[in-house]
């Protein structure tokens, strides 16, 4: 009596452990195992009975539980809202980049005339297009290009082209910013590299072209091996946080010097425009403090899509 209602027991276990079973072969599907492994709070249970008739390894007759599993989905696509949202200190970054670039507009466009490379009797609207194209391209792009690889929700390899075409983009307007600068020195009868901000200045246009070329060649094309990958790499992220403070550095001495030779020529210490250049060199410093504070504080995801070691192949 007792081992036909075993029997009937395990028939009916093994019919429906064979209807469940019909399911596996679908796409999305797992397979049955003895631990839980969840997709989002996907789980199935399935209860099975030992076909055999016979006791389970405890001794007691009890059921085997295992679980019908997710699979688990992509690295990549298990990020969090919160990891994929912009950061705190990236939008405050971003706020202090766009204050700044709107003073510094409205200052040599407002207050010094507007902007042109090829003025034939207004030689200051020459030189207005150095600070515009200095700050908002040199500092305000370079700083999205240093935070790009931890705000930037998209894979390493997108994240590091866009973080080589920002910095491209960067040192072309700084260039043309330079260049401005001399070119209203020249027609204007003024000599040129007098002041610590033109040493200061050159020199670090001329470290930001050639950190770029190594980084490229390094990391992009052709591309070093990875173990020399994993050597560099420490180094060019220091020596580009070295680079961009020189670049404050050099933004800063820069509103100083103009504002200097404004107030020799009868520019109020106190008038709007003075405080007006005071408080854009002020922001600067405040992004600049902010985009190292950002990049060089640890993040929990920082080994996945910041500024982590190569991997091996």
């Amino acid at each position: 009596m007792r081992s036909g209602a075993l029997e009937t027991l395990n028939s009916l276990a093994a019919l429906r452990w064979e209807l469940l079973s019909e399911l596996e072969p679908r796409e999305g599907w797992g397979s049955c195992r003895g631990k839980s492994s969840r997709r989002g709070r996907g789980v199935v249970r399935v209860e099975r009975i030992q076909r055999s008739g016979e006791r389970s390894v405890n001794g007691t007759g009890r059921k085997a539980i295992s679980e019908f599993r997710f699979p688990s989905p992509p690295l990549h696509s298990r990020r969090s809202e919160e990891e994929m949202a912009t950061p705190a200190h990236a939008k405050v970054a971003r706020a202090l980049a766009s204050s700044a670039a709107a003073l510094v507009l409205l200052w040599c466009v407002h207050f010094r005339g507007g902007l042109s490379l090829g003025s034939p009797t207004n030689k200051g609207l020459i030189f207005n297009v150095h600070p515009v194209l200095m700050l908002i391209g040199f500092i305000i792009l370079g700083s999205e290009a240093i935070m790009s690889y931890k705000i930037l929700p998209w894979s390493h390899d997108t994240n590091k082209m866009v973080h080589m075409l920002l910095h491209a983009v960067a040192l072309f307007l700084g260039s043309v910013g330079i260049y401005a600068a001399f070119k209203f020195h020249n027609e204007s009868g003024i000599a040129n590299l007098y002041s610590l901000h033109s040493w200061i200045g050159l020199g670090t246009i001329c470290l930001y072209g050639i950190q770029w070329l190594l980084g490229v060649t390094t990391f992009f094309f052709p591309g070093a091996s990875p173990t020399v990958r994993r050597r560099m790499l420490p180094w060019h992220v220091r020596s580009g946080l070295v680079v961009y403070m020189l670049a404050l550095l050099a933004a800063e001495l820069g509103f100083l010097e103009k504002l200097t030779f404004l107030q020799a020529n009868g520019l109020g210490r106190y008038s709007s425009e003075a405080l007006l250049v005071n408080f854009t060199a002020l922001l600067v410093v405040l992004l600049g403090a902010s985009v190292v504070l950002f990049v060089t504080a640890p993040m929990h995801n920082e080994h996945t899509h910041g500024y982590s070691a190569v991997h091996k192949p």
